[in-house]
């Protein structure tokens, strides 16, 4: 069991993207033309939408849980004008017999890679699985040196983040955050308490969920990437085509194999 099981049915309600982000994977999608792979695609909020527009995709989730969601979603819409595959593997190890032209890495998912050996294992399989012409992009927060020191030295501690009504009733789920920081290791460590309660507010069921991810600078992603051997085309800043600054919140890495390499048999 991943610990993307147990976030299965909350995580839609929670996590819900990126302003423009869907929007931006879905139109790239279709600009490729080719065969597109999600990593991570979750319950499907990207993957979905580019196979109704037209795309071949094959969307990769180490989550059963995940994909079951996913596949239910694909039922309730019906027929999809392009196709939709639904693959369930490690990012770090998946090998799928073939190329694509276009690779997406939605939502941050690149920091669930916790260590140096597992994005480099991640970004080689890319690597082998994106044809000569393709596009691979994903995107990272931009964490900033003073927002991690401030986030560190605060105490740990619950603290409210929203309320959702709950997608299978009449009740509502209440949510409640704690993160800690390890700036050495450069790892968040999240706690998600999730409550459930009914109409009088009595709790009816409550969980704890943990949610782990590192941060990378604009330098050490830059690094990491030249050394898995991919070409930078542009890193842009926001979902709106704005140029990565110092300003920014995200970055949005759009890489190419290089030229001259051959190709991966």
């Amino acid at each position: 069991m991943t610990e993307f099981d147990a976030w299965a049915p909350y995580y839609d309600l929670i996590h819900q993207g990126l302003p423009g982000e869907a929007q931006y994977y879905v139109e790239e999608a279709i600009r490729q033309g080719g065969e597109t792979l999600e990593l991570g695609c979750g319950t499907g909020r990207i993957c979905i939408p580019m196979a109704m527009s037209g795309v071949t995709v094959t969307g990769l989730d180490n989550s059963s849980r995940m994909l079951q969601l996913c596949r239910a979603r694909m039922k309730k819409v019906g027929k999809l004008p392009g196709k939709l595959t639904l693959v369930r593997a490690d990012m770090r190890t998946f090998d799928l017999g073939r190329q694509f032209q276009f690779i997406a890495m939605p939502y941050r998912a690149f920091m669930h890679l916790l260590t140096p050996e597992d994005q480099m294992a991640c970004l080689q399989c890319v690597q082998r699985h994106l044809n000569r012409q393709g596009v691979f992009i994903l995107n990272v927060w931009a964490a900033r040196p003073s927002t991690i020191a401030h986030a560190a030295q605060a105490k740990e501690k619950f603290t409210f983040a929203g309320r959702y009504p709950a997608p299978w009733g009449k009740t509502r789920l209440v949510h409640h955050h704690s993160a800690q920081y390890d700036e050495y290791l450069q790892r968040i460590t999240e706690s998600h308490r999730i409550r459930e309660v009914d109409q009088h507010n009595r709790l009816l069921h409550e969980e704890t969920l943990s949610l782990t991810r590192t941060w990378l600078t604009p330098r050490e992603m830059e690094h990491l990437l030249h050394r898995c051997g991919f070409c930078v085309e542009a890193v842009l800043g926001g979902f709106n085509g704005i140029p990565f600054n110092a300003g920014s919140t995200e970055m949005i890495w759009r890489l190419r194999r290089p030229k001259s390499q051959p190709t991966s048999k």
